[in-house]
């Protein structure tokens, strides 16, 4: 009885020391202590040099109507995010000093993309982004991204589909593989190649269009780096070339000439995948891509009929030489930058470990001295609905 006793007393401790840990309030803080964050912009201070940062934060409806201008009343008109902006020394100061502001310390774990100022990124990123990968709230899936001018503006951008400019964005980049003329990256990704001896990171470069009254935001291409600093800019047609030899190709739209000459075949990407193989024959390093890709005919400008196997098998030669193109584009803007886009120095690396020692310290000089052997093969799976264009050749009726 006795040993019953001060077990279930025992028991009762036990409880009794554990009911602070179990309680689930330890810590916690409440919404209205906090500014949710959804998207940061990065520039620099004209004047002084310092850091210029821009949170976009939401503004919360305490009252339970949602997102609203808690601070103003929040009328239909009224904004549910504020763009609150502070300067200094280090981003991490910068971030403390917003709270002169709100009043409230900054909550990032929601925040949805980085934005860094062409000025930013030029000078180089390695001082700017060790915060972002440091605080412990940022997710590594945030994206990263390089505005044509002052992040500020594409925050500023207001978009007429979306209530956040930040969740804009993110959308924006996140659909990328409808065109695969950019794609996306985070900030684990872009931190991975910066650590790289010899690979290029990229991120996608956002600019920004005046409609008559009103800016819109698109993706314009792709911005490299090189050593932390950008370098240059990769346009549509040359961001997809390196899509094609990553094998990150998701869909598009491929435009080429009909057999006729008379007008065009309009494709979309089905399906891509590619693969690489380097290799070093005569003391000459060649990369070996092998692409293979699926398209249908979308549409046609033409009156000429495509449906047949010699019109097709044209189509396809021509497809695979636009491809060609693309890769070979953005080959050659790599290699006016000096900087591996390809990661072709990383392939290497792994597949002659030994030879790789020789060739690491020059490879500024050897890269511009490769060699692409492109082997490509396009096929079309379908031409969806129409068998015969709408208009017609009396000749061909």
């Amino acid at each position: 009885m006795g040993k019953k006793m001060n077990f279930r007393i025992m028991k009762l401790i036990i409880c009794f020391f554990m009911l602070p840990v179990l309680s689930g309030c330890l810590g916690a803080r409440q919404i209205n202590d906090l500014e949710i964050v959804i998207g940061m912009g990065v520039d620099k201070e004209e004047e002084s040099g310092n850091v210029l940062l821009t949170a976009q934060v939401v503004k919360v409806d305490m009252s339970g109507g949602g997102a609203a201008n808690a601070r103003g009343g929040g009328g239909e008109d009224s904004e549910g995010y504020w763009n609150v902006s502070s300067k200094g020394k280090s981003i991490f100061e910068a971030v403390r000093q917003i709270t002169h502001k709100t009043g409230n310390r900054l909550f990032i774990s929601h925040n949805q993309a980085v934005i860094f100022g062409n000025d930013v990124a030029t000078e180089g990123l390695q001082a700017y982004i060790d915060f972002f990968l440091r605080a412990h709230e940022m997710r590594p899936t945030a994206l990263i991204l390089v505005s044509e001018k002052k992040a500020s503006e594409v925050l500023d951008a207001k978009p007429e589909t979306e209530k956040y400019p930040a969740m804009n964005i993110a959308k924006l980049v996140k659909t990328y593989g409808f065109t695969s003329h950019f794609y996306e990256v985070n900030m684990e990704d872009f931190a991975s190649c910066m650590m790289s001896d010899t690979m290029a990171p990229l991120a996608p470069l956002v600019s920004i269009v005046q409609e008559n009254d009103c800016k819109e935001i698109y993706i314009s291409g792709m911005a490299a780096f090189k050593n932390g600093k950008m370098v240059g800019t990769l346009n549509h047609d040359e961001a997809r070339g390196v899509l094609w030899v990553l094998g990150k190709v998701k869909s598009g739209v491929i435009i080429v000439p009909s057999p006729n000459k008379q007008g065009e075949a309009i494709l979309e990407i089905i399906k891509a995948k590619s693969k690489v193989k380097p290799g070093i024959k005569d003391g000459k390093i060649v990369m070996h891509i092998e692409i293979k890709n699926e398209v249908s005919l979308s549409e046609q400008t033409t009156t000429e009929k495509l449906a047949t196997i010699e019109a097709l098998e044209k189509i396809q030669e021509a497809t695979s030489e636009v491809i060609r193109q693309e890769v070979m584009a953005a080959f050659e803007k790599s290699k006016d930058l000096k900087a591996d886009i390809f990661g072709f120095g990383e392939m290497l690396h792994k597949k002659y470990s030994k030879e790789w020692k020789s060739i690491k310290d020059n490879w500024d000089e050897i890269y511009p001295t490769i060699e692409l052997n492109i082997d490509i093969e396009s096929k079309i799976i379908k031409t969806d609905l129409l068998k015969k264009p709408v208009s017609q050749n009396k000749e061909e009726k």
